[in-house]
């Protein structure tokens, strides 16, 4: 390692690659630093090897081909490594930019240390990511053996007869789902009264109907009393409205939330504050402190790694510099949840705009009416667009069906472009695809889809 760099760079995933590429384009000297594998928590634990397994077991649903859970993660696994050597171990080869493997800390303003050596920097840029969050629930300490997370699911080999899903937002679905598919005997449990609460209330709604559709036992309006480990088993109580309930399974798997990775770091040392939450606080252009930006899933949410990325981007712009002038625009940022089939949202829901306007303008056409979601075999979703009535502009889409997650991009742009539902229904869209059902949606403003012939216009 030299003695000083232009810019250190604390954590090798998404956000912190983002933000090497940006200072090695720019002929900074950079160093990073990883205690994890490089790529983060997405191409290791998270995107990449949920989504394998998402994907494989959609097709062996169609094909009749079993598959065991071990087998299906080693395959994910071995995708994982693959791109983590030939997308990030390659890449800062290629850039030049020097890498170390082991924990960073700060030594004072301008000082960091790397397992006892200390180097100096000029700007720095902490991209530490997130772990899994344990909740505060009573016997949990004591249950560790039978606790798994996205970490620990694609670290260690489990193959269990029945396990209980804690947590009903995207990652609590896509588990539940991976489980159950891969013939796990599978319960989830959430409080809130509905599967994905911030979303629309359809997506919920859809949602459960698929998860009961595999097999999956659903629990909502549920709060978690306690758990309890056994030799063999876990025993998780938990209360609804009406009574107080127990489900005994081999694992619990924790969906239950995040939380950045700053133990030990010495934050306090350089000026750098923490929300309640344990989220990294910054300013508009993502500066923590004097000379020192954050990045990623460390500042809070949304945790996505698109989201992720630009902001090592736009923090990478920043720290080199003279004066930071970059910021980030969270105002149309794509979400999915990839369950089979897929909810994908962009935008506001028709409750946010009721809150901001005092009205509701909004459209809601079934799956069903859409002959590609047919022509696959698909009944359970919808396309949802809201718009300012004022304007007609679209301010939000939401969608539940087969390749949502592809299709949610016109809808972004849309977004982005400030574009109108007559714009929407302007433009010729192929026949038949799933992008197709915005479309729908947009001529719902105006007609009954259900009357109408299957190329609208």
């Amino acid at each position: 390692m030299r003695a000083k760099y232009d810019l250190v760079v604390i954590g090798g995933g998404a956000a912190g690659f983002s933000a090497v590429t940006v200072a090695a384009e720019r002929g900074a000297n950079t160093l990073l630093i990883s205690k994890g594998p490089l790529g983060g928590t997405c191409v290791n634990f998270g995107c990449v090897p949920t989504k394998r397994l998402l994907s494989t077991l959609a097709i062996s649903k169609k094909s009749g081909r079993k598959y065991t859970l071990p087998d299906l993660i080693k395959d994910a696994m071995d995708l994982s490594s693959e791109l983590r050597e030939e997308k990030y171990e390659s890449l800062l080869q290629s850039l030049g930019v020097e890498y170390v493997r082991g924990s960073a800390k700060f030594v004072s303003k301008g000082v960091i240390e790397v397992d006892g050596l200390q180097v100096e920097y000029d700007k720095a840029i902490i991209a530490v990511g997130a772990k899994p969050w344990r909740p505060p629930i009573p016997g949990i300490d004591r249950a560790e053996d039978r606790i798994i997370d996205n970490e620990k699911l694609f670290s260690e080999t489990y193959n269990p007869s029945k396990i209980v899903v804690i947590g009903g937002r995207a990652q609590g679905l896509e588990i539940a789902q991976i489980m159950a598919r891969s013939g796990v005997e599978t319960v989830l449990i959430q409080r809130s009264r509905r599967l994905l609460p911030e979303e629309e209330p359809e997506a919920g709604i859809y949602a459960e109907q698929v998860l009961r559709d595999d097999g999956v036992i659903v629990q909502t309006g549920a709060k978690i009393e306690g758990v309890k480990a056994n030799t063999n088993s876990v025993r998780v109580l938990f209360s609804t409205t009406n009574s107080i309930e127990v489900e005994e399974a081999d694992y619990i798997y924790l969906a239950t939330g995040r939380r950045p990775r700053l133990d030990g770091m010495g934050l306090e040392r350089i000026g750098v504050r923490v929300s309640r939450r344990g989220f990294i606080l910054v300013d508009e252009y993502l500066r923590a402190s004097d000379n020192v930006y954050a990045a990623g899933d460390c500042i809070g949410p949304p945790m996505l790694e698109p989201v992720a990325a630009k902001e090592g981007y736009i923090a990478a712009l920043n720290a080199l510099e003279k004066e930071p002038r970059h910021k980030m625009d969270y105002t149309v940022v794509p979400r999915a949840v990839f369950i089979d089939p897929e909810f994908a949202s962009v935008g506001i829901t028709e409750r946010e705009l009721a809150r901001r306007l005092g009205v509701c303008a909004c459209r809601t056409v079934h799956l069903s009416e859409l002959p590609k979601a047919r022509i696959l075999g698909y009944d359970k979703g919808f396309f949802k667009i809201v718009v300012n009535p004022r304007d007609k502009r679209i301010v939000g889409v939401h969608m539940m069906a087969p390749g949502a997650a592809e299709a949610i991009h016109e809808a972004a742009m849309a977004l982005k472009a400030g574009l109108t539902v007559d714009d929407i229904i302007d433009t010729i869209h192929v026949f038949p695809t799933i992008s197709e059902g915005i479309k729908y949606a947009a001529l719902a403003f105006y007609r009954d889809v259900s009357k109408m012939p299957c190329c609208l216009i």
